[in-house]
């Protein structure tokens, strides 16, 4: 088991008994609080959350905390002062970002002339259909041809029998 210095443990407000590492004591603070909420009533420092004090030694506590030494400092100390040690001098250049001299980049141009397969999003039927003849040309060159597709075969409607139609050839009288 690993072992801890002592300094490192710490006792829980509400329950003597619980002894853990300072570290989780604020998990274990927000477990007990729900637990003893009705037989322990503790107020919280306002310097660190995980002093729980009672109310009639609270008054005592938030002058002598320890963690209001460190607040009080930072409130009454000025901001750092600039002298010879801590300046730097000014860093010089010849790149200026600020130039207003490059082109824009635009995403649509750099991919319509760059070797980028794109895809037609967004478009209607027809629109799709002459955006992808397009990027066929723009891959492939201009002397490309689109494949013929074999003819489409016969509708489906035209082989079907009219309902009402006399079917000779199906019927059992003749």
């Amino acid at each position: 088991m690993n072992n801890f210095d002592e300094s490192d443990m710490v006792y829980c407000p509400y329950n003597k008994e619980h002894k853990m590492l300072r570290k989780k004591l604020q998990q274990h603070i927000l477990k007990c609080r729900v637990i003893y909420k009705d037989t322990v009533e503790l107020m919280v420092c306002p310097f660190n959350k995980t002093h729980l004090i009672p109310e009639p030694e609270f008054f005592q506590h938030t002058k002598a905390c320890e963690d209001r030494k460190i607040i009080v400092d930072y409130q009454t100390n000025g901001s750092a002062e600039l002298n010879e040690d801590t300046k730097h001098a000014k860093i010089e250049c010849e790149e200026n970002w600020d130039d207003d001299n490059d082109p824009v980049y635009d995403p649509q141009t750099y991919c319509s002339t760059a070797n980028i397969v794109r895809e037609p999003c967004g478009l209607f039927p027809s629109q799709r259909k002459a955006f992808i003849k397009e990027e066929n040309r723009r891959h492939f060159g201009e002397d490309y041809k689109e494949e013929k597709r074999p003819p489409k075969a016969k509708n489906r409607v035209d082989t079907r029998f009219d309902p009402y139609e006399c079917r000779s050839l199906y019927s059992r009288r003749q």
